[in-house]
C-alpha cells in the first residue's frame, strides 16, 4: 500500500501533467508512465517548437510542479529519445530534500496532532490552508529549538 507521501506526490505529478497539457498542448504533451517511491518516468510527445528546444519543454514540467506543491523537488536523471517526436524522461525527488522532509515529519505529525489535525486531513487541505499551516509549523519547530 502507498503511504501518504507517496500518494500526494503521485497526485501532485498528475496535477502538474494536467496544468502542464492544459498550457503546452498540442506543441508537447506528458504522461505518467511510470511511478516508484522516489522517482518517475514522464513521456512526453509532439512537435515541440524548435527555437524552444526539447529540454525545456522537460524542465518545464519541473516549474508545473512547483506551482503546484513545494512539498517535493525533483531533478532530471535521464532523457531517452523514443522517436523524433517523443521522449521519455525519468526524474528522481531529491535525496537532500527527501531527507530533510523524513526528519521534519514526525514533527510535522506532532505538530498536527497536537493542533487535532491528522497528515491525512493536512493533505486534503486546500493550498492556502497547506502554507498557513506550514507557515505556523516553521515558528512551532523554530521556538523548540530556543
Amino acid at each position: 500500500m502507498e503511504d501518504l507521501t507517496d500518494s500526494h506526490l503521485r497526485d501532485s505529478i498528475l496535477k502538474a501533467i494536467e496544468e502542464y497539457n492544459n498550457y503546452r498542448s498540442p506543441g508537447a504533451t506528458a504522461k505518467l508512465i511510470e511511478f516508484e517511491k522516489h522517482n518517475f518516468v514522464l513521456q512526453f510527445e509532439g512537435p515541440f517548437c524548435s527555437s524552444c528546444g526539447v529540454q525545456d519543454y522537460i524542465e518545464d514540467f519541473i516549474y508545473e510542479l512547483e506551482e503546484i506543491t513545494k512539498d517535493f523537488r525533483v531533478e532530471v536523471i535521464k532523457t531517452e529519445p523514443t522517436d523524433s517526436q517523443r521522449f521519455r524522461v525519468h526524474y528522481i525527488v531529491k535525496k537532500d530534500f527527501f531527507n530533510a522532509q523524513l526528519n521534519d515529519e514526525s514533527l510535522f505529525k506532532e505538530f498536527l496532532k497536537e493542533r487535532g489535525m491528522s497528515f491525512k486531513e493536512y493533505l486534503r487541505s486546500n493550498a492556502c490552508t497547506k502554507d498557513v499551516i506550514m507557515f505556523h509549523f516553521r515558528t512551532w519547530k523554530s521556538e523548540r529549538k530556543e
